[in-house]
């Protein structure tokens, strides 16, 4: 699939009020991303992944232009979290005064990055049915949001 031929439309879950996740964001995304009010954005997805993906050097040109700030926190899966990645999730979104669009291939690595960044102000509970009620399953991380 060549990088702008689009099956699918944007399409973002909000998980608080400052903070939603997406799939894969692309270059012509941004302005529609500027307009729903986002002031910065988490890339959860390493460059490379699969070849036909913008580079995160070319999402973060492309937000820079609208103002909207851009984090490189790169996530390959639940078992690669570190204590950094954590504290780099808590960082963007203390640092960010509005919304903020976290994306990865599904939304899926996001969610679990501010699974974890939240476990000290909300309840294992809380944080499974959010992000359930997002359209992501997490309960698998209930042992690590204890």
């Amino acid at each position: 699939m060549a990088k702008m031929d689009r099956i699918y439309k944007l399409k973002i879950a909000k998980l608080t009020n400052q903070l939603s996740v997406s799939h894969q964001i692309e270059i012509a995304d941004i302005k529609q991303i500027k307009s729903l009010g986002f002031c910065a954005i988490i890339c959860n997805r390493p460059d490379g992944e699969i070849e036909e993906m913008p580079s995160f050097e070319d999402i973060e040109k492309a937000a820079n232009e609208e103002n909207i700030k851009c984090y490189y926190i790169p996530n390959t899966g639940p078992q690669a979290i570190s204590k950094e990645m954590i504290i780099k999730t808590k960082a963007a979104l203390e640092n960010s005064n509005g919304l903020v669009l976290a994306y990865c291939r599904t939304g899926t690595r996001s969610t679990i990055l501010w699974a974890l960044a939240q476990k000290e102000k909300m309840g294992t509970e809380k944080i499974i049915k959010i992000a359930k009620d997002a359209g992501y399953d997490i309960s698998f991380l209930s042992d690590r949001l204890i």
